[in-house]
């Protein structure tokens, strides 16, 4: 892969990539600003029957943005978000230009029949194209301008068709276990997905009895079906306590522990 867009990838597991995805949109009139656009829905679904899924972009804005969709394949490694170029799943148009005020349908349309497995996860990634002369000072020269760019990064997951049948034993589910250690950054979280359906964490605190000490009270992060993710902690946070979390939006979910 180039390195440029292996550097631009690594800096997409930064907390200003998943800010979008912290937020919870299903329509224009819930969404909110996310930096110069709009954005929704924020976890958008390609359903095992279907060829594809919407995603709008809104300009509220009093100038043009002009801004290009791409999306990667999404997997987690060593306990790292991993991304990569891939064909499976397109946006369309690619490329668009919104004028103030106005909104722009992407079909993210799948290239490839629905997966085996229940879930597959990529990354969309909307990036803010710099017009001519944006950012630059008053009477700089040409040379001197300094155009700024925005970058917004939401989850896509492809489901497969068996995930749309009725029988609710066949709707996967994620199961979680954690445990604590340390490395050469210092000590971290590392939280395993044993199910075969993603998990979206927030509001993550270890609970001690009554008393709760909060590890991040937005999003924290997801691990993906059958994926292992870490993260640091800061050193004055006491893991004895059980974890707790809200998983997938359902509050308060105690996380079990490893042994060992």
């Amino acid at each position: 892969m180039n390195p440029l867009l292996t550097a631009f990838l690594r800096a997409m597991c930064t907390p200003a990539f998943v800010l979008a995805a912290s937020l919870s949109m299903a329509s224009p009139l819930s969404a909110q600003p996310t930096g110069s656009i709009l954005l929704w829905p924020v976890n958008p679904v390609i359903e095992g029957d279907a060829r594809a899924a919407a995603l709008w972009l809104e300009n509220p804005g009093e100038l043009p943005i002009t801004l290009q969709v791409q999306i990667y394949s999404w997997i987690q490694e060593d306990g790292r978000n991993v991304y990569a170029n891939q064909e499976e799943i397109l946006g369309s148009p690619p490329i668009v230009s919104i004028q103030p005020g106005e909104r722009q349908l992407v079909r993210l349309t799948r290239t490839t029949p629905p997966p085996a497995e229940p879930e597959k996860p990529y990354r969309i990634v909307v990036d803010e194209i710099p017009t001519r002369g944006a950012g630059s000072a008053e009477g700089a020269s040409p040379g001197a301008a300094v155009s700024f760019r925005m970058r917004y990064s939401l989850p896509l997951f492809s489901r497969s068709l068996g995930d749309q049948r009725a029988d609710a034993a066949l709707r996967a589910e994620p199961s979680l276990s954690w445990r604590t250690g340390t490395d050469a950054e210092g000590r971290f979280i590392e939280v395993h997905n044993d199910g075969d359906r993603h998990a979206r964490l927030t509001q993550v605190a270890f609970a001690n009895g009554s008393h709760r000490l909060i590890v991040s009270e937005g999003l924290f992060g997801y691990v993906l079906a059958g994926a292992t993710m870490r993260w640091q902690i800061e050193p004055e946070i006491d893991p004895s306590g059980a974890l707790v979390a809200s998983v997938n939006g359902k509050a308060s979910v105690t996380i079990e522990r490893q042994p060992g």
